[in-house]
């Protein structure tokens, strides 16, 4: 290492979090039983950056996510523990969905509906995370920061496929008929973060947007997915610890998802980062800061707190008496027509714990590591609003589900185009909030200073595009 004086101190520390017992998995709503079985083990890591001035917390959780409320109460817990506290403390996850929760869990099934989560598992999960920040602070070590930024567009499309009249089709699989849709754009950059020093590479920390969804049918076997390969492959290349963040992944999936495409899509991403050695340029200077914005939005439909549970327990006793009756057909409009009735109430009540008097205050969480800025998203974020980021400041980096796990981020125009990830219960906000966010972080002094051509005029269509964009 050339210079003498050396510019970061860096800790990190991981936990592993697997559950040793039967405990219900989070991502799909259709799940009827608890694990039978780990494929992949979960892990937390905590990531602790310093300038000498200022040090920051970066925790990679192997989760689906975890809600705002309950972060602010992990927020309290670890600023009491280490005196660091929000906003320099970043709770990332990775959107498996292959683990338990650390907050009440949707299932489809009328005889679940919400399921608490598992108090042996939250508190585990409480006290690796203060093992690990604790380990993370202990012995700092002294490195200089290399970055690169390399594509990997190969192994993700875009899911909101467009059929000929310009409406949405959700394509959970990659379609057999491809050619009769248009492909909206994914942004499959992986962003590195590597910490070096005389003795080799001591940290990586690794931004990377694809849905957590791979590995075959088992939806009862727990996995913290690709990012367990992606880990293991270049911790056994470069000796030293692994942390990955979710990039815009909420409408970017893997192309292939069922038998090995687990393993191949992690090590396919460890090996676009090796070969890309050649590409890091090492930090000019050393400088953590933080920062965040909030913003107060309502939610996209009301809820009545006081009705919700029993509209909802109705629903329910309507839809198990029609199951269990002489008439009953699965395919049949009044079977149809009544889960679909339950599915809602279960919703609303769901939205009315989280959102008692339909509004909230959205934070945007900005870490300033050198001259790359994490902007920490709540959200399952779609890819255009990370790649107007981008296009605006090249040093960003959007980590989704961090902070927060409040539902699907698409742009207004969307919700008239369709899809899954467009609708009034997959967004928990009212429509415009991901324009009016994407505004705020844009227009945000912690990202203007980092850019001297940076426009205002957010509004002007892409030659590419004649309609959608922000409105």
């Amino acid at each position: 290492m050339k210079s003498k004086t050396p510019e970061f101190q860096i800790g990190k520390a991981f936990r592993e979090i697997t559950p040793a017992y039967p405990v219900w998995l989070y991502g799909y709503s259709a799940r009827n039983r608890k694990s039978e079985d780990v494929s992949e083990p979960l892990y937390i890591g905590c990531l602790s950056i310093s300038d000498r001035t200022r040090t920051v917390l970066i925790f990679t959780c192997d989760l689906l996510g975890i809600e705002s409320h309950i972060c602010e109460t992990l927020y309290e817990m670890i600023e009491e523990q280490t005196g660091i506290g929000f906003p320099d403390v970043l709770i990332a996850c990775s959107h498996t969905h292959f683990a338990p929760g650390l907050h009440q869990g949707v299932l489809s099934s009328p005889e679940l509906g919400i399921v608490e989560p598992d108090e042996t598992f939250v508190e585990d999960f409480k006290i690796k995370m203060l093992e690990a920040a604790r380990e993370s602070l202990r012995r700092p070590l002294p490195v200089q920061l290399k970055t690169t930024r390399v594509l990997a567009p190969q192994a993700v499309f875009n899911r909101r496929t467009l059929k000929a009249d310009g409406n949405v089709q959700t394509n959970f699989l990659f379609p057999e008929d491809a050619d009769n849709y248009t492909f909206s754009k994914t942004d499959h950059q992986i962003t590195v973060l590597r910490f070096v020093d005389d003795a080799g590479t001591q940290a990586m920390l690794i931004n990377f947007g694809c849905h957590p969804v791979t590995g075959g049918n088992n939806h009862y076997a727990i996995s913290s997915d690709y990012q367990y390969y992606l880990r293991n492959y270049l911790t056994e290349r470069y000796k030293c610890p692994v942390f990955f963040t979710l990039g815009a992944a909420g409408d970017t999936v893997p192309i292939n998802r069922y038998g090995d495409s687990r393993k191949l899509l992690g090590n396919l991403l460890a090996n676009s980062i090796i070969l890309a050695e050649r590409t890091y340029t090492s930090e000019k200077f050393a400088e953590v800061k933080s920062d965040f914005l909030t913003l107060p939005v309502r939610t996209i439909f009301d809820t009545e707190s006081h009705t919700a549970r029993t509209d909802f327990e109705r629903a329910k006793t309507r839809l198990i008496t029609l199951q269990n009756s002489a008439e009953f057909e699965q395919n049949s409009d009044a079977y149809t027509a009544e889960a679909t009735d339950f599915s809602h109430k279960l919703i609303a009540l769901k939205r009315s714990r989280l959102y008692p008097d339909n509004s909230y205050s959205i934070k945007i969480q900005f870490i300033q590591i050198g001259k790359t800025i994490l902007v920490g998203y709540p959200f399952e974020v779609l890819s255009e609003i990370s790649l107007k980021m981008k296009e605006h400041y090249p040093n960003s980096v959007l980590v989704s589900c961090s902070g927060g796990y409040q539902g699907y981020l698409p742009l207004k125009y969307e919700y008239d185009r369709g899809g899954y990830e467009a609708t009034i219960w997959s967004t928990h906000f009212e429509r415009g909030v991901g324009d009016r966010l994407l505004h705020a972080v844009l227009g945000n002094p912690f990202l203007k200073r980092q850019s001297s051509d940076f426009s205002t005029d957010l509004l002007t269509e892409s030659p590419e595009r004649k309609t959608g964009g922000i409105q």
